[in-house]
């Protein structure tokens, strides 16, 4: 499964894959409810996290709106929309949809592309979490953003986060 969505992503980043083809593939590409709520978990294997879920996907879109009406008509949830303070001050239009296990976020970031993804881990502590990254992963160049977010580069430099199974993002800013 992991190498249709790498290829999925690959295809939608080249352009040749729309947004709702890109959709449609990964919900094509995912087991069925039942068959992941009854696997078992994989204790073969140490690992440095024991991921559990796919918290959320954050694309980059040109506008904002016209996203949140395509995605809310095409997958339902609920919707909310607002800005993002960054650490710098600027303010980024977004919205949020939530769905019951995860939320696609949309935010209005220049070229229309997939910037992140989102895996929720066991027993999260972002200090603990940082540092086992920086001593077993050092060149995925792990950095927290805003004191409660943790990302890292994989090798082929595609952003991912890290978070506690119950994480929905972050305070609104009016």
């Amino acid at each position: 499964m992991q190498d249709s969505v790498e290829n999925l992503v690959t295809l939608f980043e080249k352009g040749t894959l729309n947004r709702q083809q890109l959709i449609q593939g990964l919900l094509a590409a995912m087991p069925p409810i039942t068959m992941v709520a009854d696997a078992q978990a994989d204790t073969s294997t140490l690992s440095t996290f024991r991921g559990r879920s796919l918290n959320h996907v954050t694309l980059s879109v040109t506008d904002v709106e016209r996203s949140q009406e395509f995605y809310s008509r095409l997958l339902g949830g609920t919707m909310s929309c607002r800005s993002i303070q960054t650490d710098k001050g600027a303010k980024v239009e977004s919205a949020t949809l939530f769905l019951p296990e995860g939320f696609i976020a949309l935010f209005k970031l220049g070229e229309p592309k997939v910037h992140h993804f989102c895996v929720g881990v066991e027993d999260f502590s972002i200090d603990a979490a940082l540092e086992k990254l920086k001593s077993d992963f050092p060149e995925s160049k792990p950095s927290t953003y805003r004191g409660a977010e943790l990302y890292f580069r994989d090798p082929d430099g595609i952003l991912g986060q890290i978070s506690g199974m119950d994480y929905r993002g972050q305070p609104t800013t009016p």
